[in-house]
Parts: C-alpha cells; sequence; structure tokens
C-alpha cells in the first residue's frame, strides 16, 4: 500500500532553508511513494511543500488556491500509509495575507522579530519616502511587495492610514533623528538639501570663499575674462598640451605651446620643465572647464547669488556644529579648526563602491582654488603620469597616476597652501574604498591601477626598524568611484596670518536668491543681448548681399553647394567669421572663396595643421581660410584679412542626409543657428592680430536662389516647396529652381516629394575613383503593420507612459510654456487606457505630478520653471528603482537637453532599455541635439526636435512620436553585411550601434565594406527574431567620393558620440584620423 501514498500527486517542494540531506530525503520519498515533483506551480499542482515561502511564489499558490503543507505532512502521511486530508495541515494561515483590507495581494504587515521575515538585501536604494511625526510608541511594519506596481500601491495607503491614525506629514527628517534612516536615505536627504531655497551664513561665505579663489586665481592668470573663453577652446588647448607632452622634438614643442599661449592667453611665467608646464596648464585648463561647466547652471548671470553659485556646485554643503559628536572625532587633528562642512555629492550616492569594503576615512589636500572643481565634480585622476597633476608635491607620483591619499594631517598640511582671499586653509576628509589594499615599500611611478588582484595600493613609511622609500603613509586608488567626500575642514597652522573675510561677502548672501523671487515675465535671456549678423568694428551689421544654393539629391543623400557674397564696408582690414548651420548628418567637404576676384581653394585639413596655416597666412596679411567644425551643428570659416571694401564670395560644398516624415522626404535650408553653440563658436580665439567680426550666415535681406538635380530609385509622387519653383521631370528624376525675387528668410527653405515603392529596403554601392575601396549605404523604412507582426505581442504591450517634463533654469520662458503645450497634445492623443504619470522635474527635484493617475489638465498649467541646471538622472534613477512588472514603459521626456551629469544619465537609460524605452523632444533654439539623439539611441526609441519656427508640424511630430510609443520597437537591431572574400577585412559600419526601428521611420546605415553587394538585417520585434535581406542593383552602383565622405562623416560621428565623454581632450588629438 506505502508505494503509492502520493499516486497522481504533484508537489512542489519549496524548501531552500533545509540542509541537502533532509532535502533529499523528502525528495526520495515523494518519488519513491509515486508522486511526481514539480518546479512551477501549475494548475496540475496538488499540494506545495513548504518551510520558507518565497515570496514570488505567493501570487501563484493564492491564484490557483494550492493548498500548503509543512514537511511534517509527508512523513505523517508515510507513518499512516495514506494521504491525509489537508484541511487540517494547510499552512495557508501563515501565508503573508494581507492583514489590511487595502493592501495587495501579497502585502502581509511584518515585524522585524518575526522568525519568517523574508531576506532583504542591505545594498539598496530609496525609491521614495515620506516622513511622519507623531509622539508616540515605536511602530515595526514591515511589507514585502514583488512588483514595483504593489509597492507603489502599499507605499500610498501605508501613507493613508498613517494620516487617519493622527501622524502629521513634515517636509524634513530633524538633524537628531537622521540617524534612524537608512544609509540610502541618508544619502537621497542629503542631496536634496542641495536644492534649498536658503543658504546659512557659514555656508554662504564657505560658497563665496571657494568662488572667489577659483575666479580670483583666474582672473591674475588670464587676460581676457573667463566668460570668454570657449569649451572648443578649452578641449583644443587640452589637446595640443597632450601632444606636446608625447612630441620629443623641441622646434615641434615649441609651436604647439605658442598655439597653447595664443588660445590661452596668459599672464604667467612658463616654468623651466616641459612636463611641469603641461602639467601647470592642464591644471588650469581644468579650473577654466569646471566654472565653465558651473556656469552653465548659473546660466552665465554675470553676478549669481551665493545661493546660485552654492546650487551650482552640485554638492551639499552643512556646518557640523561643534556640539555635534562628528565635530569631535573629525576635530582632534592637531590644528587650529575654524568649521568643519560635512559635503556630499550625488553622483557619489550612485557610484561609490560601497562592496569593495576596507572603506578608511582619509586625508587629501588641495589648494583652495581647486575646491570648486572638487565639489562639483570630485577629485579628478592626473592627466599626467609624470608629476603629481598641479600642486607641486614632494612625493612627486610616487605610486604613479592615481589620487594620493594620507593617514595623518602632518603629512597633508605638507600640501595645503593657505587661500588667498581669508589665509585659511582646507583639507578633505574622504571615505575611500580600499578594498584589497597592496604594502609596498618602493616607490613604482608608472602604475595607473592597482596589480592584478588588489583595488588599491600603500606606500608604507618607514621607521628605524622597517626600511621603505616613502617618509610617509600614502594611500592611493587609481578610480574615482572607490571615493566619497564626507567633510572640508578649514583650519589655520600657527604662524598662518588670518585675514577678515571680505565683508561684501555678507550682502550677497540672500536669503531667497533674487532670480527666483521674479515671475517668468521679467526674466530675460543673456543670449538674445548678444549681436547677431555680419559686423564691422563698431558692433554694426552689413547686409549679405547674395545667396546661391546648388544641390544634388540621390535616395536620402544630398550635396549643398552654398555660395554667399558679402563687402567689407569698413576702412580697415577685419577678421570676420563665418558662422553656419549645419544638420548632424552633415560633413564639409570643401570650400573657396574669391577675394576681390582671387580664387583660393581650401582643403579640408586636419584641424591642428590648419589652424597653424591660418596663424601664420594673418601674421604675413594674406587672406587665410579656415573650416572649423566645432559642435555637431555649427560649422564656422574664419575668413582672415578682408582688405577695407572687399568683396568676399565664399563657396561651401557640404553633404548631408534628408529627413523622412510621414512617408515624405524633405529637403531642408536651415535659416537658424542655436544661440549657445553661436557664442560658443564667436568666443572661439582663431585670431587675435585683428578685429574680431561675428558673420552670421544667411541674411534675409539679400537676393536668393537655388536649383536642385533630384535622381531616386522609385518615381517621384507629390512634389512640393516652400518656395515658388519651376519643375523638369521624367518618373524617378527632376529638376527644379525657384523663381526669381525670393528671399530666404529665418524659416529657411523646404522641398517634399514622396517615392511610389518608399518601404522597399535598398543598397546603394559606391567604388572609389582612385582608390580600391567601397562605401555601401542601407536605407530602410519599414512597414511593421504590414509584416504580419501582431502588436499583441510581448513587449508592445504599453501600459504605462511617463512624460517627463524639464523646468530647469535654462527652459524658462517660452520653452516651458511650449514643453506644456506639447504634453498637452501627447495627452490628448494618447490611448485613453494607458497609465499616464507626469513628472516635472529639474535641480529642486519637484516630483509634483509623480503618480497622479488620473491627470487633469490644468494641473499641467501649475508645473511652474523652478530653475537650476538639469538633474534628468534623478527622475531615471526611481523609474529604474520601480520597473514595470509586466509589458514596456515609454518615457517621453520634454527638454532642451542641457543635462548635467550626461555618463550616468546616458547609463541608467541603457541599463533599464530592457523595460523601459525614451523618446526625447527638444525645445528651444539652445537645444541640445546631441545629448537628446543619444538618449533616445540609448533609450531604444526616437528624437524630435520641435521648432518655434515651424509651430505648424507639431502636431505631426507629436502624432509620430505617440505612434511609435504605441507600436511595437524593433530593437536590438544589426546588420550581417554579405563578404564572399574570408580574407577581405572587417567591415566598418556606422552608426556601429543602430537604434531601434519603427514603422514609418528611415534608418541609414553606412559602411566601408570591399566587395559587397548583400547584406541582412535581423532585429527583435515583440520577441520574435526578423531578418531582412537587401541587396544592391545594377542601377545603384555608382563611381565617386559622394558616399564615401557621408560614410566616413558618420564614422566619426560614431567617434564623437562615443568617446567624447570620455576625454575630449584625447579625442582632439586624434580628430579626423579616421579621415
Amino acid at each position: 500500500g506505502t508505494m503509492t501514498v502520493f499516486e497522481n500527486c504533484t508537489v512542489v517542494l519549496d524548501v531552500k532553508n533545509v540542509p541537502f540531506k533532509e532535502k533529499n530525503k523528502l525528495r526520495l520519498a515523494l518519488l519513491e511513494n509515486g508522486g511526481n515533483i514539480s518546479y512551477v506551480i501549475n494548475k496540475e499542482v496538488r499540494i506545495v511543500n513548504v518551510n520558507d515561502l518565497s515570496s514570488n511564489r505567493q501570487r501563484s499558490i493564492q491564484k490557483l488556491q494550492v493548498p500548503v503543507v509543512g514537511a511534517q505532512y509527508v512523513w505523517s502521511c508515510l507513518d499512516q500509509g495514506h494521504l491525509l486530508p489537508l484541511t487540517e495541515h494547510n499552512l495557508t494561515p501563515q501565508l503573508p495575507c494581507p492583514t489590511s483590507e487595502f493592501l495587495p495581494p501579497s502585502g502581509r504587515i511584518y515585524k522585524e522579530g518575526d522568525r519568517d521575515l523574508p531576506e532583504f538585501s542591505s545594498y539598496f536604494q530609496v525609491a521614495k519616502y515620506s516622513v511622519f511625526e507623531r509622539t508616540a510608541v515605536v511602530q515595526d511594519k514591515l511589507v514585502f511587495c514583488v512588483t514595483s506596481e504593489d509597492a507603489v500601491e502599499a507605499y500610498l495607503q501605508l501613507m493613508k492610514e498613517l494620516e487617519t491614525e493622527g501622524f502629521t506629514k513634515t517636509h524634513t527628517l530633524p538633524p537628531e533623528v537622521e540617524r534612524l534612516a537608512s544609509y540610502s536615505l541618508q544619502q537621497l536627504l542629503l542631496e536634496e538639501k542641495l536644492n534649498c531655497s536658503t543658504l546659512s551664513q557659514e555656508v554662504g561665505v564657505f560658497v563665496e570663499l571657494v568662488w572667489t579663489e577659483a575666479l580670483g586665481s583666474l582672473n591674475n592668470i588670464l587676460t581676457v575674462p573667463v566668460s570668454r573663453i570657449s569649451l572648443n577652446d578649452v578641449s583644443r588647448v587640452e589637446g595640443l598640451l597632450l601632444q606636446a607632452q608625447k612630441t620629443e622634438k623641441e622646434d615641434e614643442v615649441k609651436a604647439l605651446l605658442e598655439e597653447v599661449n595664443t588660445l590661452l592667453p596668459l599672464r604667467m611665467i612658463d616654468p623651466p620643465s616641459k612636463h611641469k608646464l603641461v602639467s601647470q596648464k592642464l591644471d588650469l585648463c581644468q579650473l577654466i572647464r569646471d566654472i565653465v561647466n558651473v556656469s552653465e547652471a548659473t546660466l552665465g548671470s554675470p553676478s549669481p547669488s551665493s545661493l546660485g553659485k552654492y546650487r551650482a556646485l552640485r554638492c551639499s554643503i552643512e556646518v557640523v556644529s561643534p556640539q555635534n559628536p562628528e565635530f569631535h572625532v573629525v576635530s582632534q587633528l592637531p590644528v587650529q579648526i575654524q568649521q568643519i562642512l560635512r559635503v556630499s555629492r550625488g553622483v557619489e550616492l550612485q557610484l561609490f563602491m560601497e562592496d569593495l569594503g576596507n572603506i578608511k576615512p582619509l586625508l587629501h589636500s588641495s589648494s583652495p582654488s581647486s575646491f570648486v572643481g572638487i565639489l562639483s565634480r570630485g577629485l579628478l585622476l592626473p592627466r599626467v603620469g609624470v608629476e603629481q597633476h598641479g600642486i607641486e608635491r614632494t612625493d612627486i607620483g610616487n605610486l604613479g597616476g592615481g589620487i594620493y591619499f594620507s593617514d595623518s594631517l602632518k603629512t597633508s598640511v605638507k600640501y595645503s597652501k593657505p587661500s588667498v582671499t581669508d589665509g585659511s586653509r582646507l583639507l578633505l576628509v574622504c571615505e575611500v574604498a580600499l578594498g584589497r589594499c597592496k604594502d609596498l615599500l618602493k616607490k613604482d611611478t608608472t602604475l595607473t591601477r592597482a596589480p592584478d588582484g588588489y583595488h588599491s595600493v600603500h606606500g608604507v613609511q618607514r621607521t628605524p626598524n622597517r626600511l621603505s622609500e616613502f617618509e610617509d603613509d600614502e594611500f592611493v586608488v587609481y578610480n574615482t568611484e572607490q571615493i566619497r567626500l564626507k567633510y572640508v575642514v578649514q583650519y589655520s597652522l600657527e604662524g598662518d596670518e588670518l585675514k577678515d573675510s571680505l565683508v561684501v561677502l555678507f550682502e550677497c548672501v540672500s536669503l531667497v536668491s533674487s532670480d527666483d523671487s521674479e515671475g517668468l515675465e521679467s526674466t530675460k535671456n543673456p543670449l538674445e543681448e548678444m549681436k547677431a549678423g555680419l559686423l564691422d568694428s563698431s558692433g554694426q551689421k552689413l547686409p549679405l548681399q547674395a545667396v546661391n544654393v546648388r544641390c544634388k539629391l540621390m535616395d536620402l543623400l544630398c550635396q549643398v553647394i552654398i555660395f554667399q557674397t558679402y563687402t567689407n564696408q569698413s576702412a580697415v582690414p577685419i577678421e570676420a567669421k563665418y558662422v553656419f548651420p549645419l544638420e548632424e548628418t552633415a560633413a564639409v567637404c570643401g570650400f573657396e572663396a574669391f577675394i576681390n576676384g582671387k580664387h583660393v581653394i581650401g582643403k579640408v585639413k586636419e584641424k591642428e595643421q590648419a589652424r597653424k596655416e591660418y596663424k601664420q597666412a594673418i601674421e604675413k596679411g594674406h587672406g587665410a581660410y579656415l573650416m572649423d567644425q566645432d559642435a555637431p551643428d555649427v560649422f564656422t570659416i574664419s575668413v582672415g584679412n578682408l582688405p577695407p571694401g572687399a568683396t568676399v564670395l565664399i563657396k561651401v560644398t557640404f553633404i548631408t542626409e534628408l529627413v523622412v516624415r510621414s512617408g515624405s522626404i524633405i529637403f531642408s535650408l536651415s535659416g537658424t543657428v542655436a544661440p549657445w553653440q553661436q557664442r560658443d563658436t564667436l568666443n572661439q580665439t582663431t585670431q587675435a592680430t585683428v578685429e574680431k567680426i561675428g558673420v552670421t550666415e544667411l541674411q534675409s535681406e539679400g537676393e536668393f536662389s537655388l536649383s536642385m538635380s533630384i535622381e531616386m530609385p522609385y518615381e517621384i509622387i507629390n512634389l512640393s516647396s516652400s518656395h515658388r519653383i519651376k519643375t523638369k521631370r521624367t518618373d524617378c528624376k527632376a529638376v527644379i529652381s525657384t523663381l526669381p525675387g525670393q528671399t530666404l528668410g529665418s524659416e529657411g527653405l523646404q522641398v517634399s516629394f514622396s517615392l511610389s515603392n518608399i518601404h522597399m529596403p535598398r543598397m546603394w554601392v559606391e567604388n572609389h575613383p582612385d582608390k580600391d575601396s567601397q562605401a555601401c549605404m542601407l536605407v530602410f523604412y519599414p512597414d511593421f503593420k504590414s509584416s504580419g507582426v501582431s502588436s499583441s505581442g510581448g513587449l508592445s504591450s504599453v501600459n504605462d507612459v511617463v512624460i517627463l517634463l524639464d523646468s530647469s533654469k535654462s527652459m524658462r520662458g517660452d520653452a516651458m510654456l511650449n514643453a506644456r503645450r506639447i504634453a498637452l497634445q501627447v495627452l490628448k492623443s494618447l490611448d485613453r487606457s494607458l497609465k499616464i504619470n507626469i513628472i516635472s522635474f529639474s535641480t529642486d527635484g519637484s516630483e509634483s505630478q509623480f503618480f497622479c493617475i488620473s491627470l487633469h489638465f490644468s494641473s499641467l498649467q501649475s508645473c511652474s520653471g523652478s530653475g537650476g541646471s538639469t538633474d534628468l538622472w534623478r527622475p531615471l534613477r526611481i523609474l529604474s528603482l520601480l520597473p514595470p512588472c509586466r509589458g514596456v514603459r515609454n518615457i517621453l521626456l520634454l527638454s532642451d537637453g542641457h543635462v548635467q551629469n550626461q555618463p550616468l544619465t546616458l547609463q541608467l537609460v541603457r541599463e533599464n532599455s530592457c523595460h523601459t524605452r525614451l523618446f526625447t523632444c527638444g525645445l528651444s533654439l539652445t537645444a541640445n541635439r546631441h545629448m537628446l539623439r543619444a538618449l533616445a539611441q540609448a533609450g531604444g526609441g526616437t528624437y524630435e526636435y520641435f521648432d518655434t519656427k515651424m509651430k505648424h508640424t507639431w502636431t505631426e511630430k507629436v502624432r509620430a512620436q505617440v505612434q511609435r510609443m504605441e507600436s511595437p520597437g524593433c530593437r536590438s537591431v544589426a546588420v550581417k553585411w554579405q563578404q564572399f572574400n574570408p580574407r577581405a577585412p572587417l567591415p566598418v559600419q556606422a552608426p556601429s550601434q543602430l537604434h531601434a526601428l519603427f514603422s514609418d521611420c528611415h534608418t541609414l546605415v553606412y559602411g566601408f565594406v570591399p566587395h559587397c553587394t548583400q547584406a541582412t538585417l535581423f532585429g527583435d520585434l515583440s520577441g520574435q527574431e526578423i531578418k531582412t535581406m537587401v541587396s544592391t542593383t545594377e542601377l545603384q552602383k555608382t563611381k565617386g567620393t559622394f558616399l564615401h565622405k557621408l560614410t566616413a562623416r558618420a564614422i566619426i560621428r560614431d567617434y564623437e558620440d562615443g568617446i567624447l565623454a570620455n576625454s575630449e581632450a584625447e579625442h582632439e588629438v586624434q580628430y579626423l584620423a579616421a579621415l
């Protein structure tokens, strides 16, 4: 009889914490007595045998009403020889069952002391928190949830319950109970202190001190105000310095350093040693970069308040009161302490490598002028291995290129300097995750990382009975993520002369920053006051006489030649700059100039070479021409010496990709330049010997003409233009030209048309006329709706849309109003069944509309622009901690793209792209389209730019974004190029990582692939793998350099997108090497 006690019984064993032998005994007892063992809970399962139920199984048990019993049940049944009634042994009462009617199904409330308390990792991050206050007995409630939706629901319900029990909600956690909060929450609270609207006097004075030190040391060194220096110049100087560092030849070094001095005009005597000079100047570049970056947060305000400067540092600073136990720990240092400030950088909360362990509080000394940089971007690894970067150290890089710490103040004092402002010194106390630390007795200046198996090194101090090359103990880490700033100690040594802090400081420590109290109407955009146009020496605009344009369109590619005529009407030679808007996909491939009829042909050269030649030409008084593509959407030419009265004709040739929107191919000629970029470009010092004039391209006053030839793979239909045109055409070809008497205004020009077979994938191949080289292009414009892929597939079940509204300072005024208009349009267009959240964010981290599921349009009117810089990573972090349990979440970002902390933001988007897609909408003339495009690319979405001059297109653009959000996207897209020769070089493809494909959205893929005539596209469409083969016909084989140039540009753009974030300077050195 006993052999079949468990016949027809399927049992799930959930006995994680039972010793292996016991587990095996149970398994055998079941199997030998006719039972089956299952690993998943399904309809067939009769019993779940349990000693500790894992949370993800609780749901299935409740849903399928499966009885749950303890291990004892098995032995009892075997003793009795038959199955015992389950009702008496059922353990269901101990299942996490709701103790309050409101909690989600899995929401049993636990107490700390419960024996079956589920495990919860100590490495967690806080997504949402609230503080309630009431004098009462300690309450202890723990709820464990499986999905983020349940967690949010339980959170909201617990809040309601606490309010009904008489708790009052407060905004802050009183300092005396801060220790009650988990470490993660303490970090989050510290971060939020950054966004306060008041500052204590002590902190205000400290902030002014570090700013005065940084700016003061710059103003003493630079001969021009720091605001006149552009980041492009800084990157270039860094590139030149790194080149000088690597070069041995004296004359080359001299030339490079001369160029540096032109770009960075300094009042300082260069140190004799090349390495010291490079190190010192790289330090200076870092300081300028810090100040310019930090000024973005004060939006270039010439005299920001202390509060503005504090917020711009992005680092919370609080005074530690002498009564605080922390003060005593730190203050046992043998110096006169003026004050101790607790500092915390939000980013370090994210990135600090806590799990390496062996975390020690260590000291790091630095000059007071570096503190703006240190507080705003953390400690940096040295750029030069030869010398410890910056301060002249006695132990110059004993352990190579790392960040050095000491455990003794005596050592740190050696590297400190008194501040110029008030004579005090500053010392950092950091938490350093040393992990496994290798003790060394010998110096090794070649180290750039810890030895294998270790995370840090320790130079051990010599003692009478220990031979060592180190005078002091030195701890070195080679990764900035092992450091967390903790305190800044302001102190002085005996003999230091302390001065009174400047009285001026107190006046600017206003409790509410003045620029926050004014309404949006009175805010002036400082960029509006910039003069643009063709200016003479007194700043007067000169009219542009004529613009003629010739274009050639081939499929989705086009070549544009622009002729522009203007005159120097001044009586002196002028250095004029030509500032030209360029789509990111464009590449300039040639220019010529005629000055008073003299013809000069320019070659597009290595950037540095072009610069050098330009300098020499100007000095000799020759006319000179230089092309410079600085920011992805601006191209500048310096047209050197224009003699008085000279007529100048400039011819620029560039190639670009056409835009496809809703089945139409669009050619557009832009009439505007992003002002941010424009200021940056005009600020670049190309030449110091002649007055500088800003020339803004294409004034509307002059005459204008355009002619265009179009060559397509299929029949051209619905041809139209924004200007009046005349047309000649066959099926697949057309020639058009504008009728006379029209001008090109700031809104530009557009030509659009469609193709009869636009959804067919196609491949073009171009052979180089002089070299054995082949460039290829694939064109995809899919229509998934007709490809038979059901939209009920896994990924496409979109049930959650989050609209992220950027309300930072740079979005004030029109951009913010437009963002709200677009958000309203999106809300009207979205399917009513979707769950929609709106988060308005800026540095104020305001989570105002988070989780308001039923939205009223009126609530959008209340999202006011709150100012500060853009911390997109905060809401992204919250959303990544609360992923959807099924389907896909779509985020729509409305922003100008000027976000702080780009690497972390992109990393968060990439890591969560499996469940969260990010679509971006760019607003304002100064939008950073580069970043918005990169975010959408990383998030499996798409990017649209909302141009204020083209408001009539907005509804259509919103419709397109919403359509993509609601339709399945094809992710994980890859191309395999068919190469028949196994020894052929590997294909070079751009973009190397393809973004998601959606119905009615085009994608171009370029490649240098020898002898290739077909390729296959792979992708994942709602969980199904798709394959599309495409090959080239004789019609699409051409000869020339058109496609080669665009392919090269696409490869460089790929390189820029990927590498720029790591090191712009290194990138400067290698720039255009790909060509």
